[in-house]
């Protein structure tokens, strides 16, 4: 479980860095569609990231 924390964690890190906050912000959209197992924010977040790759 700790190892998944840190993974995430590093992730996140990755994806802010390289993205800035629109990164984070989709990030953290998908992660808490994930663990709340909201269909629709994980949807957003999703499509926020792929937005962000495709630029």
């Amino acid at each position: 479980m700790t190892v998944l924390s840190l993974w995430a964690f590093v992730v996140e890190q990755l994806v802010e860095w390289r993205y800035g906050a629109a990164g984070a912000v989709a990030f953290g959209l998908f992660t808490v569609g994930r663990k709340a197992g909201n269909t629709t924010f994980t949807c957003v977040g999703l499509v926020a990231i792929a937005l962000l790759l495709a630029q």
